[in-house]
């Protein structure tokens, strides 16, 4: 219960821009857009 309140406690100040994300490797868009068909 309580490790739950924590991460709510996280997500709501990374949410208010308090804390800073855990760094995650960034998408490359290039591959992305290969990956999916354009649909338009």
């Amino acid at each position: 219960m309580k490790e739950k309140i924590q991460n709510w406690l996280h997500d709501l100040g990374v949410a208010l821009g308090l804390i800073e994300p855990p760094l995650q490797p960034v998408p490359i868009r290039t591959d992305d857009e290969q990956r999916r068909p354009r649909r338009r």
